[in-house]
């Protein structure tokens, strides 16, 4: 392990967070936090190894900004809804495209734990689509790949990140269950 993961890897929890309470909140400070702590974790992920989550985390630092410059004056009232059949399409391109990351990485790298990280890659990007379509539908997705990654990251002694994924998780849970009583 690097010694800057002992501080850095908590500071970019803590960012993170921010910007997932920030989000949840419409806040424009959000987008700042998220970009800087997704670009700690960019490190950290390819220094051990999981190289889709570095991927994962690069986007995410690209998506901060995105958000920051469009997103932030964009909060629709009412959220919009999507179909079953929308979704449909989104998992089902979202398992094919997984398959082919996870077998591609196991074949041609050394990375670690191949399927797993590509799960939550993946899924994460599917999740994401959502969360910027701002259908509530996002909260679901979430559940499921954050409670994959809890796993991923303790597997990688992560500590704090499987602690990230564990809040995001309950975070997920509080998203949903706050949108069901909206509604």
């Amino acid at each position: 392990m690097q010694r800057w993961h002992a501080w850095g890897e908590p500071l970019a929890v803590a960012l993170s967070l921010a910007y997932t309470i920030g989000y949840m909140q419409g806040a424009w400070w959000a987008f700042a936090c998220g970009g800087l702590g997704a670009a700690i974790l960019v490190q950290i992920c390819w220094q051990r190894r999981l190289l889709a989550e570095s991927a994962l985390w690069l986007f995410y630092v690209g998506m901060a900004a995105y958000g920051a410059w469009v997103v932030q004056d964009a909060w629709p009232n009412p959220l919009p809804t999507a179909t079953m059949f929308a979704h449909g399409i989104s998992i089902g391109i979202g398992i094919g495209v997984w398959m082919i990351t996870a077998g591609l990485l196991q074949k041609y790298s050394d990375a670690t734990s191949p399927w797993m990280d590509s799960f939550t890659t993946i899924g994460s990007l599917v999740a994401t689509y959502w969360m910027f379509a701002f259908v509530e539908a996002n909260w679901l997705y979430w559940m499921v790949i954050n409670a994959v990654a809890i796993v991923l990251y303790a597997r990688k002694f992560l500590r704090w990140g499987a602690g990230l994924y564990f809040i995001y998780t309950l975070l997920a849970i509080e998203g949903w269950f706050d949108f069901l009583s909206w509604i």
